[in-house]
């Protein structure tokens, strides 16, 4: 009866504490750009004082499951706080769980909870890929910006693919992803001054650059990548 008292209180307490969160981080999307957002969410964390790694945790477990911000926008916090490395691990950690959650939400809930949440033709897309592809399909969208990285963990839920697999490619892939918006975002190898100044110009153009080839081009390259590393019938 202990335990499961104690378990029961966890669970009220990580609820009421995401709760709270969500109605904190969802005015963040009031500011008008990412660098404001990111300031929010720094000042947010630092408020809580001893409690901030939990928070940290916590935003970055909903961020993968209902927050309606950008990734890079939860991970960097970390990395201006504790340093890019904590930072890393800590993001990590978040995301692994906030992707189980998704995981099993498909694997559980089923389709329609996924369509609910995906829409029916996102769900019917990428369920095509994953079953018909093979798993480095999946493996390479993961690592590529250019796809729903939470949506697709729900979708492999309702695939075949095998937890086991799928747990290790969270474990191996994600934290790498987590960590280039870590180290190089928050300053750590390209200083935000001098000729870090020139290289970011660079790099803001050729991501503009990339956003609108992406946009208009996302469904051929999606084909090219299926044709070009899916599986062999």
């Amino acid at each position: 009866i202990l335990k499961s008292a104690l378990i029961l209180l966890i669970v009220a307490a990580f609820f009421l504490a995401s709760f709270i969160l969500v109605g904190e981080v969802w005015h963040i999307n009031d500011y008008e750009n990412d660098e404001d957002k990111i300031k929010a969410i720094v000042k947010m964390i630092e408020n809580t004082g001893a409690w901030g790694i939990a928070v940290f945790l916590i935003i970055q477990i909903l961020q993968v499951v209902i927050l309606p911000l950008p990734a890079a926008i939860c991970y960097i916090p970390g990395a201006l706080i504790w340093g890019s490395l904590v930072g890393t691990l800590l993001a990590s950690a978040g995301v692994l769980v906030g992707s189980l959650i998704n995981y099993f939400i498909g694997k559980v809930w089923g389709k329609k909870a996924v369509e609910w949440i995906a829409g029916k033709e996102t769900c019917d897309k990428y369920s095509a890929y994953f079953n018909k592809k093979g798993k480095v399909i999946f493996v390479l969208m993961q690592i590529l910006p250019f796809f729903p990285d939470d949506i697709l963990c729900m979708v492999a839920g309702l695939t075949a693919m095998n937890f086991p697999f799928f747990l290790a490619v969270m474990i191996l892939v994600r934290p790498l992803v987590i960590a280039a918006y870590c180290y190089v975002l928050s300053g750590t190898f390209i200083p935000f001054e001098g000729w870090g100044l020139i290289v970011w110009g660079v790099i803001f153009i050729v991501c503009i650059v990339l956003a609108v080839l992406s946009f208009k081009y996302q469904d051929r390259f999606e084909n090219w990548l299926v044709e070009k590393f899916g599986k062999k019938n």
